[in-house]
Formats: C-alpha cells, sequence, structure tokens
C-alpha cells in the first residue's frame, strides 16, 4: 500500500480594484521582494506617482508591465541594470517611431 502525502500551498490571488498600487502590491502583483521596487527607483528605471499620508511611494497599474519587463530582461537575456535602461529607452522610441508610421500610413492611404 503506498502512503499518501499532502502537503499545504498557500496560493495568493491579488486582485486589486483600484488603479494605484502600494510598494508591497506591485511587488506581491509582480512576484518580487519590496526592495527590488525600490532598487529599480533608485536606478530609475521605474517612478511612483505620489506619496500617501504614511509616506509610501504609490504606483500607477500601469507600471506592472513595465517591471514585468524589468524582470524579463535581467532573468531571461541577463542583461545588467544600466543596460536595461538603455534598452528601455530604445524600446519606447521604436514604439513611438511604429506608432508615427502607422499615422502616417493612415495620412497616405486614407
Amino acid at each position: 500500500m503506498v502512503e499518501k502525502r499532502y502537503f499545504m500551498i498557500n496560493v495568493k490571488t491579488v486582485t486589486s480594484s483600484s488603479p494605484f498600487l502600494t510598494r508591497n502590491e506591485l511587488a506581491v502583483h509582480c512576484g518580487i521582494h519590496p526592495d527590488l521596487i525600490d532598487r529599480f527607483i533608485r536606478l530609475g528605471l521605474i517612478d511612483f506617482m505620489d506619496r500617501d499620508s504614511d509616506g509610501e511611494a504609490v504606483f500607477s497599474a500601469e507600471v506592472i508591465p513595465l517591471v514585468r519587463r524589468i524582470l524579463r530582461l535581467r532573468n531571461e537575456l541577463g542583461v545588467n541594470y544600466a543596460g536595461i535602461g538603455v534598452v528601455l529607452e530604445l524600446m519606447a522610441r521604436v514604439e513611438t517611431l511604429e506608432d508615427h508610421i502607422k499615422e502616417l500610413e493612415s495620412r497616405i492611404f486614407a
């Protein structure tokens, strides 16, 4: 007879109806330690919107994809944090140029 063992796991789901997140909420959404959020701020990779009444940084929910992009560049591609800043800037320029191209194409073909 095979003995069955059950292990208790804690599954945490995060649902936020607010478009604003604290540092800890952002960290939970991204699956990282809150101190890493502070490091990203110091490096200039992300920025917070404001501070709450307790003095804690408040972030827009739109920063979640940016943090995940930073983590992907660091963990999957091995880009250092200085390089991540450059890559993010270049990606933003490419997106701006693509938007400009789409606008010009719509004028030409309209």
